[in-house]
C-alpha cells in the first residue's frame, strides 16, 4: 500500500514513506498501461538510481493531467513519445533498481515486483503551463482511489488506532479514509495525527458510530474490516 515502510523508504531527498503500490508477480509478467496517454519518459537502470527501468505515462484526469509511473521493469516495450491505450502492454515485470530481497546468483529473480505510482499535475494555462500538485511525496499520491472498484484490499485492522500511533495499519486507515471521501488534504504517511483524528470522527459520524471521538476502536475497526478486508 501507499505510505508504508517509512524507515525503508526514507532518503536524504526528503521522500517520506513509499510513494506508490507494489505488485508482486512472476518475473516477466506483462505490465499494462493503466490509462490512455502518452509515454513522456523512459528511465534506464543506473547504479545511482533506485527505480531501475521505468516508464512514465501522462494522461488526462478530469480537469488535470495525471502521470503514472511503472518501475523496476525487466523489459520496456514502448518508446518515449508513443501514445498508448489503457490495457496496452508497455513492459515486463522485473527487479531492476532497489528491491528487496536483493537478487543473488542463486536467485537472480529475487525482489521481482512492479512499483506503480500516480502523480497529479495541475493545468495552469491549457497547452502552455502546468504544475505538479504538491504532496509530501513530491507530487505522488495514493493510487488506491484511482484504482478502487469495490474489491477487498489486502489489509486488516487488528488493533485500536489513536493519536500518536504509527505503522502500516495507520497508512491503511488513511487510505480507507480517502476511499470514504475524507483525508483530502494529506497522503497516507503512517502517523496518526490531528487530521487523521478529524477524519475518523467524520467517518464515525457518517456511519452513526458512537461515541464520536476520532478513536479507531472496536466498532470502527469492525466497520472497516467488513467493508474493505
Amino acid at each position: 500500500m501507499f505510505g508504508v515502510n517509512h524507515d525503508l523508504y526514507f532518503d536524504n531527498f526528503g521522500i517520506l514513506g513509499h510513494n506508490g503500490i507494489d505488485y508482486v508477480d512472476l518475473y516477466g509478467t506483462p505490465i499494462l498501461a493503466a490509462h490512455d496517454g502518452q509515454v513522456t519518459l523512459i528511465s534506464r537502470d543506473d547504479p545511482t538510481r533506485k527505480n531501475g527501468n521505468g516508464i512514465y505515462i501522462q494522461g488526462y484526469d478530469r480537469e488535470n493531467y495525471i502521470d503514472t509511473a511503472y518501475w523496476h521493469l525487466s523489459e520496456i516495450t514502448v518508446t518515449a513519445g508513443q501514445k498508448v491505450k489503457a490495457g496496452d502492454v508497455i513492459g515486463k515485470m522485473g527487479n531492476s533498481g532497489f528491491v528487496r530481497p536483493l537478487p543473488t546468483p542463486d536467485n537472480p529473480q529475487a525482489g521481482t515486483h512492479l512499483h506503480f505510482g500516480v502523480r497529479r499535475i495541475k493545468i495552469l494555462i491549457p497547452g502552455v503551463d502546468t504544475q505538479i500538485i504538491p504532496t509530501d511525496y513530491k507530487g505522488f499520491c495514493d493510487p488506491t482511489p484511482f484504482l478502487y472498484k469495490g474489491e477487498k484490499l489486502p489489509i486488516r485492522f487488528n488493533r485500536d488506532l489513536f493519536m500518536g500511533l504509527g505503522g502500516d495499519d495507520v497508512s491503511h486507515l488513511q487510505t480507507c479514509l480517502k476511499l470514504e471521501g475524507f483525508a483530502k488534504d494529506y497522503e497516507p504517511i503512517g502517523y496518526f495525527g490531528n487530521k487523521t483524528r478529524r477524519d475518523v470522527s467524520l467517518l464515525q459520524t457518517k456511519y452513526g458510530i458512537n461515541p464520536i471521538l476520532g478513536y479507531c476502536g472496536t466498532k470502527t475497526r469492525k466497520l472497516l474490516n467488513e467493508k474493505y478486508t
